[in-house]
Order: structure tokens, then C-alpha cells, then sequence
């Protein structure tokens, strides 16, 4: 019998029935998923174990993967809006060795719609090249790219996080760790960082998909998606089972491995839209200009699965419909799902640690019944 703990406001039943159903038939077993509309949380759900014969509580926490690169747009927004950065100048501008073969023409807010073409790494890496972080940038800092600036888009797996972390560092002096520290987790209260010790009692580790289904890609596309996902070799090859391990979250990894929970991400994303306990962390004019859509259709790598991107963040699409047109957020690999609305003033998270395919519907399911009840 499901062990489904927490609280629904009235009116958000329907979220419920579908979380309750994404454990009956689609392959549950241990998540959570949160609701705060105008600042008040009205959906704070979880169910199933964190680990065998542990059951999931409030508190438990996961690595909720590319979420991590909205939560990290939101850093380089916020600085932005403090007039730290403008994201229509060059990222040679902050960052000057990033000029190297031509990248002098890449504006921050294109290296943010996945168009920079440094999907991955060209030099190997190490372990100890990602935890050290300067390696890994001037890695990238000094690489050719893939196409000429701006000339087309590819998602950025993992790399993103570290050049977009890399501009924030070198405009503010801050890594994007140290600004989700102190100017978003602390005066909202949350517990949300970037990387985990994977044997702490709250963390839930994540569990391979079931079975997953090869990506439709040539073989020498696959080959550029292995790159991507382990960094030329520095992470696991086995990325589900290896993000469970100190090597994926020893570190610093602001494109891939902030561990969370969905009520601290649903708190987060409803602050970007609304006031959170008296904070609000983005203005209406940056979120504006945030979800113009920048990047859609055939990518350079990979097939064209329909999403939208703009600056950091996926926007609604066929693909991830969120609650409809003007959302921008982000989802994560095996499922995972937080995103906003400034029509709705609503922020929407939902959190598992089983992973899903390339088909796996959870998190639009639970996000289609939220839209019913708005």
C-alpha cells in the first residue's frame, strides 16, 4: 500500500490523483512534488522509499540533474539585474580567454540558449579536473567550437553549467554555488546545493531506468553524446549509476548535480514570480526577455524532440507544456521537473529518483492536472 504523505489545498486534487497514479502505473517509486501559488504552498506531496525499506519523508533530498540549469540562470539573472553582468555583451568580455577561434562574438545570453558549440570537451578530463573547476574552463576557454558563434544550437549536457558558472565567477567573483547561497537558500530557508555527500541520511539515491531504450542517434552521434554526458570521460560512463557516487557529487557541477527537494524547488520557482516570505529573486523585465524563445527545431546534434529554449531555461513546448505559454523552467535526466509561471504566479516542482526513458510522461501528467486546476 502506497505510503503518500503531506498536504493538497482544496481545488488541487487533481495533482494528487496523478501522483498517486504515477506510482500505480508508471513506475514510482520513491518521489515528491510541490505547488506554491502566490507564495503559499498548496501542493506538498511524497511517497515510496528513499531507499529499500526507508520510507521518503519531507526532507529527502535528490540530485535532480539539468534542473540544475534553470537554478543556475536564475544566479546569472539575478547578478544581471544588479548590473553585474549585461547578457547581451560578449562572454569575452568577462571572460577573455574565451575569445580563443573565434568564440569573441558569443554573447552570454546565446551561450545560454545551448549555442556556443562546446558541447563537449575535446581534451580528456579527470575527476579531479572537475573538482578543481579552473582546468575544466580554461579546457573549454581554450577549445574550437563546434559551428561558428551563434550559426546554430546543440544542448550543452554538462559543460553549460561550468560556462555559465564560469561567467558568473568571473563577473562577481562568486561561483554559482556560493550566489545560490547566499542570495537565494539562505533568505528563503531552503536546502539546496550543488553536489552531496550520497551517504548523508536524507539523500536518495537514484535507481537506473527499468529499461532504457537506445537513443535514436548515428554512431558517430553517439559517440558526441557519450562525450557529453561524461565529460570526455571524467564521469561514469553508467551516468545513473554513477551519479550516485563522490566523483558526480563531490563537486561542483552547476549544469548537473543540485540535490534537492521538490517543496524547495516548487519555493524557488514560485520566488522568481512572486514574493516567498517577503523575497522575490527576479524582476517581471528580466523574466521577459528570459522566455523569447532563442533555440527550437533541428539542433546540430541529435534529433529535434521539441523543445524551446531561451536564456538558461527550457520554455513551454509540445514537448514540456509546464502550464502553458509564458513557463520557463527546466527538467532533469530520469524524470525530474521545476518551472514557473508568471501568469499563474505559481512555482511547480516535481522530484524521483526512479529514472524514466525517453518517453516517460510523469512529470508532464502531474503538470497537465496542475493546469486543470488553475
Amino acid at each position: 500500500m502506497l505510503n503518500l504523505s503531506g498536504d493538497v489545498a482544496p481545488g488541487f486534487g487533481p495533482v494528487a490523483d496523478a501522483f498517486r497514479e504515477n506510482f500505480q502505473s508508471r513506475g514510482d517509486i520513491g518521489a515528491a512534488c510541490a505547488v506554491v501559488v502566490d507564495g503559499t504552498t498548496v501542493v506538498d506531496l511524497f511517497a515510496g522509499e528513499s531507499r529499500p525499506n526507508t520510507p521518503w519523508t519531507a526532507a529527502t533530498r535528490s540530485v535532480v540533474f539539468s534542473v540544475s540549469k534553470g537554478i543556475t540562470a536564475i544566479c546569472l539573472l539575478m547578478a544581471s539585474e544588479r548590473n553585474h553582468l549585461d547578457l547581451d555583451r560578449p562572454v569575452a568580455q568577462y571572460w577573455p580567454e574565451f575569445a580563443a577561434h573565434g568564440k569573441d562574438r558569443i554573447t552570454v545570453r546565446q551561450l545560454l540558449a545551448h549555442r556556443a558549440g562546446l558541447v563537449y570537451p575535446a581534451a580528456p578530463l579527470t575527476a579531479a579536473d572537475l573538482r578543481n573547476w579552473t582546468p575544466t574552463v580554461q579546457a573549454l576557454a581554450a577549445q574550437v567550437p563546434e559551428w561558428q558563434p551563434n550559426e546554430t544550437f546543440a544542448y550543452h549536457p554538462i559543460t553549460m553549467g561550468f560556462l555559465a558558472g564560469e561567467v558568473l565567477r568571473r563577473a562577481t567573483g562568486m561561483k554559482p554555488s556560493e550566489w545560490l547561497e547566499k542570495y537565494v537558500t539562505a533568505p528563503l530557508g531552503l536546502t539546496i546545493a550543488f553536489g552531496a555527500d550520497g551517504l548523508s541520511a536524507d539523500f536518495a539515491p537514484m535507481i537506473p531506468p527499468v529499461a532504457e531504450e537506445p537513443l535514436p542517434y548515428p554512431p558517430h552521434e553517439l559517440v558526441v553524446a557519450e562525450k557529453a554526458m561524461t565529460m570526455s570521460g571524467a564521469y561514469d560512463a553508467d551516468f545513473f549509476n554513477g551519479a550516485n557516487g563522490e566523483v558526480f557529487l563531490g563537486s561542483e557541477s552547476p549544469g548537473a548535480n543540485l540535490v534537492a527537494t521538490a517543496r524547495d524547488l516548487a519555493r524557488l520557482y514560485g520566488a522568481t514570480v512572486a514574493d516567498v516570505d517577503g523575497t522575490r529573486l527576479l524582476e517581471d523585465d528580466s523574466i521577459a526577455q528570459a522566455t523569447l524563445p532563442l533555440s527550437w527545431g533541428q539542433p546540430f546534434y541529435g534529433a529535434d524532440e521539441g523543445n524551446v529554449w531561451g536564456t538558461g531555461f527550457m520554455l513551454h513546448s509540445r514537448r514540456r507544456r509546464m502550464a502553458g505559454p509564458g513557463c520557463f523552467g527546466h527538467d532533469g535526466a530520469g524524470g525530474q521537473l521545476a518551472f514557473a509561471s508568471p501568469t499563474h504566479r505559481l512555482g511547480f516542482a516535481y522530484q524521483t529518483i526512479q529514472a524514466g526513458n525517453q518517453k516517460d510522461s510523469r512529470a508532464e501528467v502531474l503538470s497537465q492536472a496542475l493546469l486543470t486546476c488553475l
